[in-house]
């Protein structure tokens, strides 16, 4: 395929726990080195984990909020914004695309932006002076139908959009352990399964994603995982799945980042 000046390859980005904000670890090192890596984006469209809904929604265009989705974390977590703005060209062209794909589109001024989206946003770009667009994980999602939202918005790449997915590639919160503890089998075992799918370059891999080794020990709700498809489908059928960093925090939690370039 000819290359395209403007292009920016989707990136699926691993959020970890909300203090990914604020410590210093190798996750945490990679997205502050991310934006040197590629070309500045003219806008950032992102489907967070976070922000589940009945339907599809995107941002409206305006102010989004950094909402802090979560308790019991240390005060200055809280204190953290990220006064990102989601512009009306960028709203009004993913919305164009969804609906010409099918999907019905509604347009949200509440939300703003969950930890899932902020969080690695800040660190990578933490100006918050680049339009950003955050897009909801309707309910009854699957691989498949998640890939079909990338596709449908992959056009957007071609024009300067950083298309991310946030979440994990692992995400048990019930086995996690203290920072630094050994990786268990199960959750790296998961990580090579999934590697190999990408590298097939196939969605069809993951129709039966429930019979992936451990599948439901690594994941005991599918919300985390789901985001890494939308990245995989904005890539297109020619994209090459490349492992940009990888490293394990609090034991189980897989803090993997993939570019979907061809």
């Amino acid at each position: 395929m000819t290359a395209t000046p403007n292009r920016i390859s989707p990136v699926f980005f691993a959020h970890g726990a909300p203090t990914l904000a604020l410590e210093d670890t190798a996750a945490s090192r990679f997205l502050k080195s991310f934006a040197a890596s590629q070309p500045r984006p003219k806008a950032i469209l992102i489907l967070s984990a976070h922000w589940e809904t009945d339907g599809l929604k995107l941002s409206a265009p305006g102010p989004l909020r950094t909402y802090h989705d979560f308790r019991g974390f240390p005060r200055p977590l809280y204190e953290i914004s990220y006064p990102a703005k989601a512009d009306v060209d960028h709203v009004d062209e993913a919305a164009r695309l969804l609906e010409a794909a099918g999907h019905d589109v509604e347009l949200d001024s509440h939300w703003g932006l969950d930890h899932g989206a902020w969080v690695p946003l800040s660190l990578a770009y933490p100006d918050a002076d680049i339009p950003v667009v955050a897009m909801s994980l309707p309910h009854g999602s699957t691989p498949a139908s998640v890939y079909a939202l990338g596709q449908a918005l992959a056009p957007l790449k071609d024009k300067g959009v950083l298309l991310a997915g946030s979440g994990s590639t692992t995400h048990n919160l019930r086995e996690f352990g203290p920072q630094g503890s050994p990786t268990p089998v199960w959750a790296s075992d998961f990580d090579r399964w999934l590697d190999d799918g990408l590298k097939s370059g196939s969605i069809g891999y993951f129709d039966d994603i429930q019979s992936a080794p451990n599948f439901r020990r690594n994941h005991p709700t599918d919300e985390h995982l789901l985001p890494l498809f939308f990245a995989f489908g904005a890539g297109g059928t020619d994209a090459k799945a490349q492992l940009l960093h990888r490293s394990y925090e609090y034991g189980s939690i897989s803090m993997s980042y993939f570019r979907f370039a061809a």
